[in-house]
């Protein structure tokens, strides 16, 4: 499989991709409840964040992946100090995982942090999502802690981007 990994402004993403593609990845793997989505997957605040990256299958269109970069001066950075960016929800459809998809779209977010000379990139998982953990740490994120947010544990990972 071939896929288009760019700005959601360069493909033809409609805001109801981004909430079915966002619970289908954390309601439905029992990571975030239904009503928790209603909120926190609402596409126009999951746009506000900064800058999201979507992915599609180049054979079929549609939402195949996203992910969003958080630049330091957004009101949604939780652990970002100045010059530091974070990486939010990354999301695969359940069709596409296990085809290197996940790996773009975190590539494509560090190629972003890195041309803004960011020094650094922080993301939190939840400690049962093991596979995004891999994934993380395959691209060059190292663990350095762990935090609790809305009752839900999570580990934080930390990358360089600026040299």
């Amino acid at each position: 499989m071939e896929f288009i990994v760019d700005n959601i402004h360069n493909l033809n993403i409609m805001d109801d991709e981004i909430f079915t593609l966002l619970s289908q990845v954390y309601v439905q793997a029992g990571f975030a409840s239904a009503q928790v989505a209603k909120t926190v997957f609402d596409p126009t605040k999951v746009k506000a964040r900064g800058v999201l990256f979507a992915a599609q299958e180049k054979a079929k269109p549609g939402l195949s992946g996203m992910v969003i970069v958080v630049p330091p001066e957004s009101n949604a950075t939780v652990r970002a100090n100045e010059n530091e960016c974070e990486m939010h929800l990354l999301g695969v459809h359940p069709n596409y995982r296990g085809h290197g998809l996940g790996r773009q779209l975190v590539m494509k977010a560090i190629q972003f942090a890195t041309q803004h000379n960011w020094a650094k990139m922080i993301l939190w998982t939840q400690k049962p999502m093991i596979e995004a953990q891999s994934l993380y740490e395959s691209t060059g994120f190292v663990r350095t802690g762990e935090m609790t947010k809305n009752g839900i544990d999570f580990f934080v990972y930390e990358r360089t981007c600026a040299s």
